[in-house]
């Protein structure tokens, strides 16, 4: 565990605070939800647009929203999602609520979480964060939101960030950073003292400047907050002085030096509305206020600069900057238009194959110096005769000298064509996102315009990505998906490495506390339980074939369902296999086997199970035939009855089944879905299934429009009871999840987003789990990660 000594930073026109408003650190009270005792959650906003507020209600309803937080129980990043989204939520009211009196102000954030050893980050807007550790150093920005902060848009994307902190680590915090800050401005600093850590950080700054710094050290999880030393005094000017020159020492280039020149920074505070951010509380409003302001750079006019396009140089010791500026002699002048010249000299080609050409001839001249020198040493007869070549080896150097000429040529313009089909695509992605804003009002011809922008862009980063090809693709995806019914889910890892190589995990089962992997290559299951630092695997827990124990006359386990935990096994789950053998899994030790009491024609190929009310139902695929036991606690002793009567489904496809009540839900490999109403009554009505059973959509209108998914390959159905009661298909093809209605109507599609940066493209999801408590897990191969249901 870590203690965090806390720095804060607020200077206003060159001139040190006392304080710095939105910013707030809590530890975890006496009472908490489950899974926040050890969270230490430290928060920093700051807000900006047409507003001002009151910086102790502003404070105050910070740390009313942080306590919120403990009082959300579930995972860490659900936890920090909610916080978000309730910071997102009061501030996107309050702008609704303004537009008449023309307040508008969007809010950016730092969210850090340290639990025990790690540290989970969230940042949302314009607000960045540095971390320094004894292995890396990192820069964790938010580039799905394009740059909007909270209070702008009721669909906030949150990606997490994790890291493993050791002694002396740093964090830096800021919601409006220096556009000079980079991650060499903070490499290294975990082995720096605070004094020279600070030198860094006033180095390189304007007038203004708010952020956290955060130094770990072992300790009881504990909050120091201390005043950042080494802040040099600063002279500020006014209008009768010239302004003094402060700035980092700069090494250019001998041959074309340059000036070094130190904008002069103008604040132009501007009067705005009030808006209350009061707490019902019986304490006096304060009347201090602060307001966002918006600041300009200038330079002077005695002197004309431009850019230099020459390589700087900096000194290790020395802060790196993010300008260099080339002082031009004689008079002021605009910069004129750029006017294209026809080049006098060789083109980019031709100077290419120059090289090569001179290289050839002086490699050659060297290959026939070694030639003669050998020839000399060896036979000093011939050392005054010249070296003759044959004349099929003549013709071949004058083939070969011509082809690799063309051949390089074609490699640079290969080169140039690229990034020309590239801008070409990107253009005309562009051209179509622009249109399609002003087809907002005619859904058809905007999800065209959208899916054609998107076409293009697919086609402009077969070639490469830039900044502007990753902008708009965030911007067109996320139009795309609310038009479509998707919901991205930001997918975290669960098990660090994940199985052993070589496992595939086919079907998941999770519980409140506890998580259960079939690994169809071994046929056995995995139990991993919640601990403080996560998941930990249960090395005692023995479910599934063991040749070691001689009684254990299990196959390959083919499905499992959870069972009730007061039975006298003390067993948490049912395991099957494909002949109807059976073990009961208790947590900590072997399992208890026995067999399925076998119908009249026996087993042929069990392929899936389901437990709903103390009814077991077995899918026999090859028997093609669904059997309904009666339980007796978690024992099914008696003989088993056919769910079917005079209409039985083909069922030879089937992959899997759930129960809900009375109904029984059977999915094929085909992606067609099976729907039974079981009958008790035999002599009034018989047990009937709609076959197929259509799907319906629900994202466009207020009644379902009947649709089906020929690109789909549904590999797994899941279902969750009451209140949320769901269907859940997934989608191996498209990779992603179908959240359907128990009446089969389409309510949104979920697609999976890796925190870590997997690519989505090398991965296919083999299995999928939605636990009580609305947390999707799901598996890619060996590979597990979560994210809670939005």
């Amino acid at each position: 565990m870590f203690d965090i000594n806390l720095f804060p930073i607020n200077i206003e026109q060159g001139v040190e605070q006392n304080s710095l408003p939105g910013l707030a650190a809590l530890t975890p009270p006496r009472k908490t939800a489950r899974g926040r005792e050890n969270d230490v959650v430290i928060a920093m906003i700051q807000i900006s647009g047409s507003s001002a507020f009151y910086v102790e209600n502003f404070n105050g309803w910070l740390v009313k929203k942080l306590e919120n937080y403990y009082k959300t129980a579930g995972t860490v990043t659900f936890a920090m999602k909610s916080l978000v989204d309730s910071l997102n939520s009061d501030l996107l009211e309050r702008n609704l609520k303004g537009i008449k009196e023309g307040i508008r102000m969007s809010g950016a954030l730092n969210l850090v979480v340290l639990r025990r050893e790690s540290l989970y980050l969230v940042n949302i807007g314009p607000a960045k964060t540095w971390f320094a550790g004894s292995t890396e150093a990192l820069e964790i920005a938010d580039s799905d939101n394009q740059g909007r902060g909270l209070g702008v848009d009721q669909n906030l994307v949150c990606r997490f960030s994790t890291c493993e902190l050791n002694e002396n680590d740093t964090l830096t915090l800021s919601c409006l950073p220096p556009e000079i800050w980079k991650v060499d401005t903070f490499a290294g600093c975990n082995t720096l003292t605070n004094e020279a850590v600070s030198r860094r950080i006033y180095s390189q700054m304007g007038s203004d400047l708010k952020a956290v710094l955060l130094r770990f050290t072992n300790g009881k999880g504990q909050i120091r907050q201390e005043k950042l030393p080494g802040r040099a005094p600063v002279k500020m000017t006014n209008e009768k002085e010239e302004p003094e020159t402060v700035i980092p020492e700069i090494r250019v280039e001998p041959r074309k030096p340059a000036a070094q020149v130190e904008p002069s920074i103008q604040t132009e505070p501007e009067p705005m509305p009030n808006v209350d951010w009061s707490i019902p509380t019986s304490e006096p409003e304060e009347s201090d206020q602060v307001y966002s302001q918006t600041y300009s750079v200038e330079v002077s006019d005695n002197s004309y600069f431009e850019p230099s396009t020459e390589p700087v140089q900096i000194e290790d010791n020395e802060a790196p900057a993010s300008l260099t500026l080339r002082r031009r002699t004689g008079t002021h002048q605009q910069p004129t238009k750029p006017v294209r010249l026809k080049p006098e000299g060789p083109s980019e080609a031709q100077v290419a194959a120059g090289k090569v050409t001179k290289g050839m001839v002086t490699g050659a001249k060297a290959i026939g110096s070694s030639v003669s020198s050998f020839t000399q040493k060896v036979l000093p007869g011939l050392a005054d005769e010249p070296l003759k070549l044959g004349r099929g080896t003549l013709i071949a150097i004058a083939i070969a000298v011509p082809m690799l000429i063309a051949l390089l040529a074609g490699a640079v313009y290969a080169r140039s064509g690229k990034s020309k089909q590239f801008n070409q695509n990107l253009i005309l992605a562009q051209q179509y996102a622009m249109q399609a804003e002003l087809q907002v009002n005619d859904p058809p011809v905007y999800l065209a315009s959208l899916q054609q922008s998107m076409f293009w862009l697919d086609k402009a980063e077969s070639y490469g990505q830039t900044d502007s090809s990753a902008s708009l693709r965030v911007k067109v995806q996320g139009e795309l998906d609310i038009l479509q019914g998707v919901q991205r889910l930001e997918m975290v890892e669960v098990i660090p490495g994940g199985l052993p190589a070589g496992s595939v995990v086919s079907q998941i089962l999770a519980t409140a506390t506890d998580l259960y992997l079939l690994d169809s290559t071994s046929g056995t299951v995995k139990r991993y339980s919640m601990g403080s630092s996560g998941y930990q695997l249960d090395e005692a827990f023995n479910c599934g074939p063991d040749e070691k124990n001689p009684l254990n006359n299990l196959g390959k386990i083919v499905d499992m369902a959870a069972v009730d935990v007061n039975n006298t096994f003390k067993a948490t789950i049912l395991a099957v296999d494909g002949s109807g053998n059976i073990e009961f899994c208790v947590p900590g030790t072997a399992g208890i086997t026995s067999a399925l009491t076998q119908p009249d024609q026996g087993w042929k190929s069990l392929k899936s199970i389901s437990i709903f009310n103390n009814y077991l139902y077995v899918l026999d695929i090859a028997g093609n035939a669904v059997y309904r036991y009666e339980g007796n606690g978690v024992q099914f002793e008696n003989k088993p009855t056919l769910y079917f009567d005079n209409q039985i489904p083909a069922l030879t496809e089937a992959i899997d089944i759930e129960v809900n009540g009375d109904e029984l839900y059977i999915l094929r490999s085909n992606g067609q879905m099976v729907e039974c109403t079981y009958s008790h009554m035999k002599d009034y009505k018989l047990t009937e299934c709609l076959d197929p059973a259509p799907y319906g959509d629900m994202r466009t209108g207020q009644e379902p429009a009947a649709i089906n998914f020929p690109e789909a390959k549904f590999v797994q159905m899941r279902m969750t009871a009451a209140p949320d009661s769901s269907i859940y298909l997934l989608d191996a093809t498209g990779k992603a999840m179908y959240h359907f209605s128990l009446q089969r109507n389409l309510q949104k599609i979920l697609h999976p987003r890796f925190v870590d940066g997997v690519n989505l493209d090398r991965v296919t999801p083999t299995a999928v789990a939605v636990s009580s408590a609305r947390i999707v897990f799901l598996a890619f191969g060996s590979q597990i990660y979560y994210a809670p249901l939005p």
